[in-house]
């Protein structure tokens, strides 16, 4: 058979429809066509079919008949072998995010697991891709170029090489002879191109000494960035990323150290989850949902080290690491499903929990983002005080699995942890597996920071409650709170207290008496009822890091060597 071309026709962009040709000799009488389900690096089953419309086939001047075989696949019955055939048919381009596909007058992201089936038996031949563009657009991809388009040497690299559309801006720099490309568009003011000069290569290579490497495992790096009004996400692939930010956030002190944190994530995936990969992973299985439950390493990890790279490179602050690190330990200790969900269980159940987040999601899961990075510390310093480092670990992996292409299971990582510690195994599989508090505070002790409570003024409800159109709405009962006693839900609205009429949040907060049976008037579904209610003393809110002025020597000798490079 020879290799599937697609060509693809965005001449119109403000109809938001990509128009798509694939083109290819079939060397049998029928033939199967499937659209992916999920692409890579986003566990959840995005259905992108609902996207697309219109599928038609021929040769020559016959039409193909065309049969619908399963909600995202079709057969092809009756063709002629070794005759040249046409598959033609739409996608919408009207979702914007890195996993996606968006298409407008201005600009255009396109993911090819959302427009570019797959044709039975092809999957490991080379693909190629043409565009026909509106004028004055650019476009940037991993792909390589070749003749008037580019080329993919299998179907997964086309997968994987996403497409930045329209009037792009570029800088260019290396990180160990690697070129680089950081390449955006949406931004509103000056880009601050001194600063990305000087903060972008020290940033990779700071994540490049993570893995004892002076360069990236790319031979080419192209970071996508889209500049939003309030956007926010990054997906990894094997030579680049795709990264979306808000323009207004970026403006701020704290926004920019944000979007090198996203960098510095997405940059360590090309090694950590890209290449050294889950064996449920080798090779994607794009038809439905494949469980993983080590995406506790490859996406904690991962979390873990997007901020501490910061520091390694001279990024940022100690007193910014700190505040940010605290900012992830406040976020757990004030989820109630951290008591609820397992580590390895948040991995497994990703593809139905935490990429389908309502009212009740923090109440009876916890994710593997931010768990997975609190237990990455604790292992990153439970090492560093025997000499070593979760770098070590990331090293040995790397080296074993991903190297040598293999694919890893949770029996392997925690064969590779022993392997560092023995003990460090039994601890990490209770961490892994349980539901119990993690010892943060014990293991920053040893590194000479007090985790500390900040004070709340205001008594427990485990309400949280937001101002719509003048009236005051529970959007979250807290789990085992005085507001779930009482039956409260999300969406109720509240219309007083003791007698007294709420319009304000902050009325509410000043009103409530800790151990004191109060009553709340409610509307439920369209009737009023009233509520007892009884608030509980008031609960931290937020954690705060300090360095402990008492601290041993040995502690603050462990924390300066937590806080450097692993090349230093």
């Amino acid at each position: 058979m020879s290799q599937p071309h697609y060509a693809l026709d965005l001449r119109e962009p403000q109809r938001h429809r990509i128009q798509v040709t694939l083109s290819l000799t079939p060397v049998r009488g029928q033939l199967q066509l499937q659209l992916p389900c999920w692409t890579p690096g986003s566990y959840l089953e995005r259905d992108y079919v609902r996207h697309l419309e219109g599928l038609w086939a021929q040769q020559g001047s016959q039409l193909i008949e065309v049969e619908r075989s399963s909600r995202h696949s079709w057969t092809l019955h009756g063709l002629r072998p070794d005759e040249p055939l046409q598959v033609h048919y739409a996608v919408l381009g009207v979702e914007a995010s890195v996993r996606t596909n968006w298409l407008d007058a201005e600009s255009g992201f396109l993911t090819a697991a959302a427009w570019a089936l797959e044709v039975e038996g092809c999957r490991w031949q080379p693909h190629s891709l043409s565009l026909q563009l509106p004028p004055a657009w650019q476009v940037a991809t991993s792909l390589q170029p070749k003749f008037n388009g580019w080329q993919a040497r299998d179907y997964d690299q086309l997968v994987d090489a996403p497409l930045a559309l329209g009037a792009l801006q570029e800088l260019t720099f290396n990180v160990g002879e690697v070129p680089h490309r950081w390449v955006w568009q949406g931004l509103s003011q000056p880009a601050p191109l001194a600063a990305w000069h000087e903060d972008l290569p020290s940033l990779c290579s700071a994540v490049c000494a993570l893995l004892g490497s002076s360069r990236p495992v790319s031979d080419a790096y192209l970071f996508m960035t889209r500049f939003t009004a309030g956007g926010y996400g990054g997906l990894e692939h094997d030579d680049c990323t795709a990264l979306m930010f808000c323009r207004r956030e970026f403006g701020t002190v704290a926004g920019t150290r944000r979007l090198l944190q996203l960098a510095a994530h997405e940059y360590l995936h090309q090694w950590n989850v890209r290449r050294l990969r889950p064996r449920q992973l080798r090779p994607y299985r794009y038809g439905g949902a494949v469980l993983v439950p080590e995406l506790w390493f490859a996406e904690g990890v991962t979390s873990y080290y997007d901020q501490l790279v910061l520091l390694h490179a001279g990024l940022c602050s100690e007193e910014d690491y700190l505040t940010d690190l605290a900012k992830d330990i406040s976020r757990l200790l004030t989820t109630p499903g951290r008591r609820v969900q397992s580590l390895l269980d948040s991995g497994t159940e990703a593809w139905v929990k935490l990429y389908r987040a309502d009212a009740h999601s923090s109440n009876q899961q916890v994710s593997y983002y931010l768990k997975g990075a609190l237990v990455a510390l604790l292992l990153d310093l439970h090492l560093l005080a025997r000499g070593s480092g979760l770098h070590g670990l990331l090293q040995l992996l790397w080296q074993r699995f991903g190297a040598a292409e293999r694919g890893y299971s949770q029996a392997d990582l925690m064969a590779a942890v022993a392997e560092l510690d023995p003990e460090l195994e039994t601890l990490l599989n209770g961490w892994l597996t349980g539901v119990d508090e993690l010892p943060l505070d014990g293991y920053l002790k040893t590194v000479g920071l007090n985790l500390t409570p900040d004070t709340s003024t205001v008594a427990f409800s485990g309400l949280h409650l937001e101002l719509v159109d003048a009236q005051l709405l529970v959007r979250r009962v807290v789990r085992d709170s005085p507001g779930e006693d009482a039956g409260l839900s999300p969406g109720d609205e509240l219309l007083a207290i003791n007698g007294e009429r709420l319009r304000r949040t902050e009325q509410f907060e000043q009103w409530l008496q800790p151990g004191v049976e109060q009553n709340l008037l409610v509307c439920s579904d369209g009737r009023v009822r009233t509520v007892p209610i009884q608030p509980r003393a008031p609960q931290p809110s937020s954690w705060s890091l300090r360095i402990d002025p008492q601290a041993s020597e040995a502690a603050c000798r462990l924390r300066s060597h937590w806080f450097s490079s692993p090349t230093r």
